[in-house]
């Protein structure tokens, strides 16, 4: 596969110089809104040295496809290694004139020319160099269009890109789980995630989001991300399951109950400073009041009652509120001279 204008990754050198050959396939042909489409499968050899991308980085003019990055490549192509795992996607493609592509409708047979840049990709070009990578040498689904403009192309790549509503990140966390490719790090966050959503005794009962987003919930993403920083905590992270949970509950009831505007436990920044100063905030009240069940808590917390998301405007907000409580935790240390 190639672009008009070469890369490094491609250059002019190294393409493949090949006598003209005609090919044919057995295809189903779909008329869509004025439209031709081709579906078929073809071997990775026989497709991939026949196409080529025209990448906006190298051609700002009349290029639209992303920078190759090649590291996704691999990845795709070390997944169609893997026993068991499949791709069933189609890889779009415009056919273009030099192709002289032709359909016999008797025979459904698709047939084209095998020369250099018959094919511009529409989508899915990092799966096709993830099929050329792969050592197994699989057959590719395609979808091809025929008698496209490149304005037609362009505006084609745009739809499939923006028009096709990808599936919400809490839902496939959720699948994870079912799937099983959950790691055990990801499974004791769901179990977290649940468990504070339901228990009675938990300030975000019913305040998580479990599906679709909505306003006044915290999403599954800011959850993971925020009790995550906190689980690389070895006070968190030793602790079994149970425990952990108890320890997060108590956390939580704390600020409920310490801080003036309860409403922020659920907003992003404010989710994400509580749990960045989970350790400190633990730390100290074992070290003054040689415990952390929850009235030990609530002292420390205390501290924060009246830092309001509210007052922090434009970037960085979430640190600042971290700097402001970790100034708050330490503000009883004094120095004296004679500690120097």
């Amino acid at each position: 596969m190639s672009s008009k204008n070469p890369s490094a990754d491609e250059p002019e050198s190294e393409r493949p110089e090949r006598e003209p050959t005609d090919h044919s396939y057995t295809a189903h042909k779909i008329h869509q809104n004025g439209q031709d489409i081709y579906y078929t499968t073809i071997p990775i050899d026989d497709l991939y040295p026949y196409c080529f991308v025209e990448r906006y980085c190298e051609n700002p003019e009349e290029g639209y496809q992303r920078r190759y990055d090649k590291r996704r490549a691999l990845d795709i192509a070390q997944y169609l290694a893997t026993d068991g795992e499949s791709i069933p996607s189609n890889i779009v493609l415009s056919a273009q004139a030099i192709a002289e592509l032709t359909y016999t409708r008797k025979t459904k047979q698709l047939n084209f020319q095998r020369v250099p840049e018959a094919f511009a990709v529409i989508d899915g070009q990092h799966r096709l160099w993830g099929y050329h990578l792969c050592k197994l040498r699989h057959r590719v689904p395609v979808a091809i269009y025929s008698g496209l403009d490149q304005a037609t192309e362009a505006r084609l790549f745009l739809d499939i890109n923006t028009k096709h509503k990808g599936v919400p990140k809490e839902l496939l966390k959720n699948v994870k789980s079912i799937a099983g490719t959950e790691t055990e790090i990801e499974a004791n966050l769901r179990r977290l995630f649940q468990f504070l959503n339901t228990d009675e005794a938990s300030p975000l009962r019913g305040k998580l989001n479990v599906g679709e987003s909505s306003p006044g919930k915290l999403s599954r993403i800011s959850f993971d991300s925020a009790l995550g920083r906190a689980q690389k905590s070895e006070l968190l992270s030793k602790q079994p399951p149970d425990k952990q949970q108890e320890l997060v509950l108590n956390y939580l009831r704390a600020f409920h109950g310490e801080i003036n505007d309860k409403e922020q436990l659920v907003k992003r920044n404010y989710f994400g400073a509580m749990f960045d100063v989970f350790d400190e905030v633990v730390r100290k009240a074992k070290k003054e009041l040689s415990s952390v069940k929850l009235p030990a808590l609530e002292t420390v917390v205390s501290l924060f009652s009246d830092i309001s998301e509210s007052d922090y405007t434009g970037p960085a907000k979430r640190q600042r509120m971290v700097e402001e409580m970790r100034n708050r935790l330490n503000s009883d240390i004094d120095i004296e001279p004679e500690d120097i």
